[in-house]
């Protein structure tokens, strides 16, 4: 007997096919979206010395908890503010007066809306990191150098005599 498929959770579709987020933060109506193709481009040179800070986390071989997360983007905050403001269409003077609790939220739903951007940039980049050292061993096991030819010299040896 077939078991009857289970029913696609419509809402995981929708989210992970238009993932905006929408909030009031500090009585303002605001919506965090995912960054396009092109405004991703854009923003890698803003966002890599956050990349690079989160691959060194998430790649030791340790799955971060919340709290070293939140040590990154703390590092990073000038960085955060003006990637969420960009994010929601806001300005970032407007994102530095949030109280705390409406900038946690602001946070939250940022990364909810563009978590995918950057996992998606430290999973390509693990990746090929993985491919190259792949290659490197590839390449290195063929790349000692080849043994000098064996070729015997002849050296001449006193004649013997024959026996004639």
């Amino acid at each position: 007997m077939r078991q009857p498929k289970p029913k696609a959770d419509k809402g995981a579709d929708l989210d992970v096919l238009h993932p905006n987020r929408e909030a009031v933060i500090a009585g303002r109506k605001v919506t965090l979206r995912e960054y396009g193709f092109v405004e991703g481009l854009r923003l890698r040179p803003l966002t890599k010395p956050f990349t690079d800070d989160l691959y060194a986390v998430f790649f030791n071989g340790i799955v971060p908890d919340y709290e070293q997360v939140l040590d990154i983007i703390g590092r990073h905050a000038d960085t955060v503010m003006e990637l969420a403001a960009k994010s929601a269409d806001v300005e970032v003077e407007w994102v530095r007066t949030l109280s705390h609790a409406d900038g946690d939220l602001l946070l939250l739903l940022w990364w909810g809306a563009n978590s995918h951007f950057f996992i998606q940039n430290l999973l390509r980049r693990s990746g090929i990191e993985q491919e190259v050292a792949r290659l490197q061993r590839l390449a290195g096991a063929t790349s000692t150098p080849h043994s000098l030819p064996t070729t015997t010299t002849q050296s001449s040896s006193a004649t013997t005599p024959s026996a004639s």
